[in-house]
């Protein structure tokens, strides 16, 4: 189970979640989204910020689960601890590399 929740559920639920941002549907909220002070400062930083970060979570989610599915298929006589152990970096990754993403175009903003 912990391969399948770090290398698919896990990359799945970013993935949807990166959806309704792309698409501008999450209004300013203290809850769902790229919540900074900047971006909570006005809706014409908001909208664009949660965007970007956005499109960068859905690359990050569509990397992951590329990568997690090449790892299973090349190397399934692996253990499971370190199956999961490269699927978990195959996933976070990608996510912090789009977070840092998300930080340097809120600055440009």
């Amino acid at each position: 189970m912990a391969k399948h929740l770090t290398g698919y559920i896990v990359p799945l639920v970013i993935l949807a979640v990166s959806v309704p941002m792309i698409l501008g549907k999450v209004p300013p909220n203290g809850v769902y989204g790229f919540r900074t002070p900047k971006t909570l400062s006005s809706p014409d930083i908001w909208y664009p910020a949660n965007r970007a970060a956005g499109w960068f979570m859905l690359v990050a989610a569509v990397i992951s689960i590329c990568f997690n599915l090449a790892l299973w298929w090349t190397v399934p006589e692996w253990p499971l601890d370190r199956t999961a152990s490269w699927m978990m970096g195959g996933t976070l990754i990608p996510l912090g590399m789009s977070i840092v993403a998300s930080f340097i175009y809120l600055r440009r903003l």
